[in-house]
């Protein structure tokens, strides 16, 4: 198990992605993006004083498991967004939890001794 202390702050994204990139041994774009929103919306809404971010990576399987110790949060319990029907109709953001349970192919989440824990795997090819 790989594990990464992170300030709450947007500008650590680079060090998560090359942390997480590095475990895998290449970049991918599925990961990138799961990374971004979930990290992204660690940041902006949990009201944390860091982030932990442990992984590890066997048979092809990325396991990350996201702690904070920030306001109480289940993103499984969100409904999925309705989507537009066209472009023209598309509002900016409200996406980004949807997106991660579309390209993961488990989420779990736990509250434990007043953290949050998020636990996601991905297949990796």
């Amino acid at each position: 198990m790989n594990s990464l202390e992170l300030a709450p702050q947007i500008e650590e994204l680079y060090k998560l992605n090359d942390f997480i990139n590095e475990i895998i041994g290449k970049q991918d774009f599925q990961v990138d993006l799961i990374l971004e929103e979930v990290f992204v919306n660690i940041v902006n809404y949990s009201k944390t004083d860091s982030i932990r971010v442990n992984s590890s990576f066997e048979n092809s399987i990325l396991t990350l498991e996201f702690i904070d110790d920030g306001v109480e949060f289940n993103p499984l319990l969100n409904e999925d967004p309705k989507m537009p029907e066209s472009i023209e109709d598309a509002e900016v953001g409200g996406l980004g939890i949807h997106l991660t349970k579309e390209l993961s192919d488990d989420i779990e989440y736990d509250r434990i001794a007043d953290e949050n824990h998020l636990k996601i795997t991905k297949k990796v090819e």
